[in-house]
């Protein structure tokens, strides 16, 4: 018997927070918003835009205006030796402090802002419902959005999204990600000196940083509350589909043979974990039968095999591949030419432009019944 994860403090905040809501929708209802709740969703995006954006603007007020106003007396310069380059260096060790402890206070109450996005969108939506076979899982993947916790449990049905890349430039893409508001503001702050020249004051300097922080801010929030909308509307889809694609291809043995392998190429065309795709592989394998494995054999070169395979296994992966393209709610540059280049080799029978509107219409809570 495995031992279970002990919760967080934050976990355990998002944990109480979104299960608080006390109506639900069926799940006819659930990926349809009606104007009423587009009103409020919109409502909560600007309320939690203002949040974000405040909490950017004072992190830099609260760092430089001690600074320029007190300067050597509260953070005094000194010197240390640095022993590997024996070399003595000047720092402001308690102004590093200071700096440390407001960006651990800006991040704890970014995360409180996320969180209260999250139970408000999914109280909007009405999930997740506990009367859903997979509320657990719902409900888990709401609280890592929360949280902005990768989600990884595609790794647990043993796809991975980043297979053939180099690790190398995986970690350091990870890197600029995190960093991105600092490098961000370096190269502002650079940009700013270069154009006023020795003109350039020391304090607007500082204070210049204050859109760039609040601007990723914004954009950090932005992206959790876009999550939890396709999170909240996805699972009836992902029932519905299945369900489709079981009433097919069920007694088509080609068809449940490559499954593994067409989930495969959604997650390698999508180059990123997601929540969606894992209930949309979990549901699928289930209903299908196909024993969850940690290392799936998957067929070489799987790409150049679809056009070989029966027209009936090539509809059915038609349908799964471009309702797995749509169902975390982006669909990138990289993945528009990928899509262009299948439709052009007969792989799908969908053009871009129809892949595309159908995106929008499933984010924007209009449904995708035409595809389905």
């Amino acid at each position: 018997m495995t031992k279970k994860k002990r919760q967080g403090f934050w976990e355990k905040v998002a944990h109480a927070n979104i299960t608080r809501a006390m109506a639900f929708q069926n799940a006819d209802e659930l990926f349809v918003l009606t104007d009423v709740e587009a009103a409020q969703l919109s409502k909560i995006q600007k309320h939690t835009f203002v949040r974000a954006g405040l909490a950017g603007t004072l992190g830099v007020v609260l760092l430089y205006v001690p600074f320029h106003l007190f300067g050597e007396s509260l953070f005094p310069l000194q010197d240390f030796v640095v022993p590997f380059l024996n070399r003595e260096i000047s720092v402001r060790p308690y102004f590093l402090a200071y700096s440390g402890v407001l960006v651990l206070l800006e991040i704890w109450y970014l995360t409180y802002v996320n969180i209260k996005a999250v139970s408000e969108i999914s109280r909007v939506c009405g999930h997740p419902n506990p009367a859903d076979k997979y509320y657990q899982e719902n409900l888990e993947a709401l609280i890592a959005v929360g949280i902005e916790k990768q989600d990884k449990k595609l790794e647990s049905l043993g796809i991975n999204p980043f297979n053939n890349l180099s690790k190398f430039w995986l970690a350091v893409f990870y890197v600029l990600t995190k960093m991105k508001a600092a490098l961000s503001n370096v190269l502002f702050t650079f940009l700013v000196k270069k154009l006023l020249g020795r003109y350039a004051l020391r304090q607007f300097v500082d204070f210049a940083g204050i859109p760039i922080y609040a601007f990723w801010n914004i954009w950090a929030s932005k992206r959790v509350m876009h999550e939890t909308r396709v999170r909240a509307m996805a699972p009836p889809l992902i029932l519905r589909c299945v369900e489709a694609l079981y009433a097919q291809q069920q007694h088509n043995a080609e068809f449940k043979a490559h499954i593994y392998d067409m989930l495969q190429l959604i997650s390698e065309s999508k180059r990123s974990y997601h929540y969606n795709h894992f209930l949309l592989s979990v549901v699928l394998l289930n209903r299908f039968d196909v024993p969850i494995q940690e290392k799936p054999d998957f067929a070489a070169d799987f790409m150049s095999k679809i056009v070989h395979l029966s027209d009936q296994t090539r509809a059915g992966f038609n349908t799964l591949f471009v309702f797995g393209i749509m169902i975390d709610g982006k669909i990138s540059y990289r993945e528009k030419k990928f899509l262009r280049r299948l439709y052009r080799q007969g792989v799908i029978r969908h053009p871009e432009e129809k892949i595309l509107k159908w995106s929008d219409e499933y984010f924007n809570g209009k449904g995708i019944d035409q595809f389905l």
